[in-house]
This record gives structure tokens, C-alpha cells and sequence, in this order.
């Protein structure tokens, strides 16, 4: 069938990251200014701790959902409210938003997307297809969006997906479904474009999208899993859709 729409997974394929340690601390020092100013009585930790307790209890705690193979969100709100909790905080849920924004910035500083990559995106608009984005990540959407925008990416997006507002992750069907749906293309007319082979070709392929793997910032072999192409870099993309 004729393919009408491309969707794209996000980190680790329309973008690298590697949050470093230099945004993490740059970011808490910041947190830390705001838990002095509501903490009037007690100087709170220093900035390294609130690091170690704070942000690195949170990636605990994902990382372990992922390691489960869980397929329901986590609510990052509540993930901060119960590291803070670990170390005597019990923050106003207005706060705990202020500093799930400031540890965000530091993931913000951290990804890059190629010119190659809007390049293609650019590429893959001009020859009349609808992009899309699907995403598994527990970090705020609008936060996001705000990275897909100073990026580059938004603006060759119809329709974007985060697992954090849809409730599900890949490979639900229910997050492919959500993100058709806003495109208005039927799986069949679609093709999902992702690194990992689970989460993103196998769920794919089960709603009954065509699939490519791309290795560009990851490698996983498929073996068992068939995708319909493999790919080194995302540039290869349009030449690929165009033999099919």
C-alpha cells in the first residue's frame, strides 16, 4: 500500500542526548535557591546531595518502570514529590512543577539534532507525506514541545505523541492509535521509524504500520524481529519509502 505518513520515535532517532553533569548541577543550584527561599529554617542540601537524592532517585525509579517492561507512565510530578519526601521535603505541588521545569532545562541542553535530520523531515514534507512523532518519556509535554520548537523539528510536525499524556507506552497499541488518529492516516498508509526494536518496530508492525530501524545513534541487531528496512542515518529514509 501506498505509504501516506511517517512517524518518527524521538530520542536516540530524530535526536541525541547525554545529559551531562555540568547542566545537572547548573540546574540544582537553581533548585536548591528556590528550597532556601521556602525553607526558611534550615539551609537545605548541598548542591551535589540534591543531585544524587533528587535527580538520580527519579532516574531510579524510571529506569526501573523501563526495566519492568511497564507500560503505564509514571507521573513525574509525583516522582519528585516522593524523592523530596525521601529527604524530609514536603513541597506545595506548585513548587514541585517549578523544579520538574528546572531539572527538564538541563535534559533541554543536552539534545542536539542533526542538520541531516531536518533535512530529511524538510525533505519527506516536500514530497507530500505527514510526519508525525512517537514518543516514550515521562518528562512534561509542553516541555517537550518547547525542545521540538528551539530544535527545529516542530515545524515539519503534523501530529506528536508522549507517552505521558496518552498514559501508555510504546508498545502499546494504544499510543500508534493516538497519534494516527491525530494525523488522520490509517496504519496501513504509515511507516514508524524508530531505534528500538521492541518498543518501536514490534509495536508498530502490530497495529500494522511498515517499520524501519535506524541505527544511527543506537545499534540493536533484529534478528528474530524483521523491520521492513534498516537504516544508518535517517537520510536514507526518502530513498527507502520511494522503492517501496
Amino acid at each position: 500500500m501506498t505509504v501516506r505518513a511517517v512517524l518518527f520515535d524521538f530520542g536516540h532517532t530524530l535526536v541525541d542526548f547525554a545529559r551531562t553533569e555540568e547542566a545537572l548541577r547548573a540546574a540544582y543550584g537553581v533548585v536548591r535557591e528556590r528550597l532556601t527561599e521556602w525553607v526558611e529554617d534550615r539551609a537545605p542540601p548541598e548542591v551535589d546531595e540534591l543531585v544524587e537524592r533528587i535527580a538520580g532517585a527519579v532516574d531510579d525509579m524510571v529506569g526501573r518502570s523501563y526495566m519492568e517492561r511497564r507500560l503505564e507512565e509514571l507521573d513525574q510530578v509525583a516522582l519528585f514529590a516522593q524523592a523530596f519526601a525521601a529527604i524530609g521535603y514536603e513541597l506545595p505541588r506548585e513548587l514541585l512543577h517549578e523544579v520538574v521545569e528546572i531539572d527538564h532545562d538541563s535534559f533541554s541542553r543536552s539534545l542536539t539534532a542533526p542538520a541531516s535530520t531536518l533535512d530529511t523531515l524538510a525533505t519527506l514534507r516536500a514530497r507530500g507525506f505527514r510526519l508525525g512523532l512517537i514518543s516514550n518519556l515521562s518528562l512534561l509535554p509542553h516541555k517537550v514541545r518547547e525542545d521540538l520548537v528551539q530544535l527545529g523539528i516542530a515545524q515539519h510536525l503534523d501530529a506528536s505523541a508522549f507517552s505521558s499524556e496518552v498514559g501508555v507506552r510504546k508498545p502499546d497499541a494504544r499510543i500508534f492509535l493516538h497519534a494516527l488518529t491525530a494525523l488522520g492516516e490509517d496504519p496501513g498508509h504509515a511507516v514508524f521509524v524508530g531505534d528500538r526494536l521492541n518498543d518501536d518496530i514490534v509495536g508498530a508492525q502490530a497495529v500494522g504500520m511498515r517499520t524501519i530501524l535506524t541505527r544511527e545513534f543506537r545499534q540493536e541487531e533484529p534478528g528474530e524481529i524483521r523491520p521492513d528496512a534498516v537504516v544508518e542515518r535517517l537520510a536514507e529514509i526518502p530513498d527507502v519509502i520511494a522503492s517501496w
